[in-house]
């Protein structure tokens, strides 16, 4: 066994990535850097290097390196320039899967099966947090959500989107055949997406639908399984709104209170008949909630200082600390709560041209993989490209795109993305 694992120890580590997230990212920063260094040692294929996919992640974490000498804040000027450690862990990904092509089924399955304990802790820990209003460490719900072993942080919902297409790929990418086992799958699904709901964010809940709409559409494997355990999520969220079981409202922070945040409180203001007869109610309809339109009114202010470079990558942090929170140019905060926001206003319409390419590219490349002879790896290349395009949505709030805890994910998936291209398209 130790034979096996010192064999394959690389393989290992760059599964231990997302779930070295739990603990915190110092233990993330360290395996990232040891998977690097190991790439940077092994290689010895230039071509790698010439693969015009990952020159557009050098060229993009080039620009943002170059862009933040730009900074007037020393202390993010210096972090932002390490950002092409990102790019460097996206091609250590793909070169460890690409030279352990025929690493054992064995070994696929230890992973996946460690997947799937952390998982159902996480479920267990997540639902007595629920009912009992504190979880196995004592740690108590905070406002409407659960937050099971993050504690005091409200990130249990986006650290389980962003696990989820990891988990399908290490399902597809292993020897467990889905249809025999396909009544527990459905069983784990169905929990994995309650907890989403459980734990109050809103916007991995709307993720998580997202994602299993496009799964649906694309991967046939996944059609049924998706389906009936989104039909065990709808008898939960009807039967906690009906009976109202649970420390927390959940209900009240993913449906009532996001519908009074897009409507401007509307309904609190008039009568329904008022908007009925003078078409009001359109008026008042907002994609995204006041509090957010505060950040991207700034965004777009700091935007307009700098359209074609950008106010350099962080630096809306910067910018608002002589701001009051409630200033009339907008909210202040570390981010917009954005990404596309907050590419545009920090990296501007350079920055702008990196992102859209790059999510038009996965998107069409989505319909041409259907060429591919192999369905795992046409499935495999299917979850991690919806993974991309619903970790990179634009249209919803999102944390903070230059967040090293967030980066790490997302250049995790373009690690796979990378991989999966090259075992579809055979290139």
């Amino acid at each position: 066994m130790n034979k096996i694992i010192k064999n394959n120890l690389p393989y290992y580590l760059l599964f231990l990535i997302p779930l070295l997230i739990i603990p915190g990212i110092a233990l993330v920063e360290i395996t990232s850097t040891l998977i690097i260094i190991y790439f940077l040692l092994k290689n010895k294929d230039i071509s790698y290097y010439k693969d015009f996919k990952f020159l557009f992640i050098f060229i993009f974490s080039l620009y943002l390196a170059i862009n933040a000498f730009f900074q007037i804040d020393d202390k993010l000027k210096y972090s932002s320039f390490f950002y092409f450690r990102f790019s460097l862990l996206s091609l250590s990904i793909f070169f460890i899967l690409d030279s352990n092509r025929l690493i054992s089924d064995k070994i696929k399955n230890n992973i996946l099966f460690l997947f799937i304990i952390l998982n159902i802790i996480i479920f267990l820990d997540s639902y007595l947090q629920y009912l009992s209003g504190q979880n196995i460490l004592g740690f108590k719900i905070k406002g409407e959500g659960v937050t099971s072993i993050f504690g005091s942080e409200l990130v249990l919902g986006s650290f389980l989107i962003k696990l989820l297409p990891i988990v399908i790929f290490l399902f597809f990418n292993s020897n467990v055949d889905i249809k025999k086992y396909s009544n527990y799958i459905i069983f784990f699904f169905s929990l994995y997406f309650s907890v989403i709901y459980i734990s109050g964010g809103r916007t991995p809940f709307f993720l998580m639908l997202l994602f299993v709409l496009f799964s649906i559409i694309f991967i046939q494997d996944l059609r049924g399984i998706f389906l009936k355990s989104l039909i065990i999520l709808t008898i939960f969220i009807s039967s906690t709104f009906v009976f109202q079981f649970g420390k927390s409202n959940t209900v009240n922070r993913i449906f009532v209170k996001t519908f009074s945040e897009i409507t401007n409180n509307y309904f609190n203001k008039k009568s329904p008949d008022v908007f009925i007869e003078k078409n009001e109610f359109l008026k008042e309809v907002k994609i995204f909630s006041t509090h957010h339109e505060g950040h991207y009114i700034l965004a777009y202010d700091l935007f307009k200082q700098s359209p074609i470079w950008g106010i350099g990558p962080k630096g809306f942090r910067h910018y608002c600390r002589g701001i009051d929170f409630d200033a009339p140019v907008g909210i202040c905060s570390t981010h917009p709560h954005n990404f596309l926001i907050q590419i545009i206003s920090e990296t501007g319409l350079i920055g702008l041209f990196f992102y859209l390419t790059a999510l038009i590219f996965i998107i069409l490349r989505i319909f041409k993989v259907y060429r591919a002879e192999n369905q795992i790896d046409r499935n495999c290349f299917f979850v991690i490209s919806i993974g991309l395009i619903v970790n990179f949505f634009p249209l919803v709030p999102n944390g903070n795109f230059f967040n090293n805890w967030i980066s790490t994910i997302n250049f995790y998936y373009i690690g796979l993305y990378l991989y999966s291209y090259k075992k579809v398209f055979k290139t």
